[in-house]
């Protein structure tokens, strides 16, 4: 397999909460990908983030984004992906 596949395997990928997430769109607009939408559930009257995680590139925009912590990134194992770096370059954030 090429490297540069196996390199995108390796990318952390976001999850949502639905228990956290309120609907409120801000991931979905700041998604370079637009591989969030948000879709309709009982769990809150605005729905809640579905992420398609095949197009997501693991760019950690919607998990630095969102105001309620609902998305996080994690890799492909299953353990959270450290995104202080991209925090910094992104925001500034010392």
């Amino acid at each position: 397999m090429p490297d540069n596949l196996k390199k995108k395997r390796q990318r952390p990928r976001a999850v949502m909460n639905p228990e956290t997430c309120t609907g409120c769109g801000i991931c979905a607009a700041v998604c370079p990908q637009n591989c969030i939408a948000i879709v309709e559930s009982t769990l809150n009257f605005n729905g809640i983030s579905l992420i398609d995680s095949q197009r997501c590139t693991g760019c950690f925009m919607c998990a630095i984004d969102c105001p309620w912590g609902a998305i996080s990134m994690v890799l492909a194992d299953g353990s959270p992906a450290d995104y202080s770096a991209q925090l910094k370059k992104v925001k500034g954030y010392r």
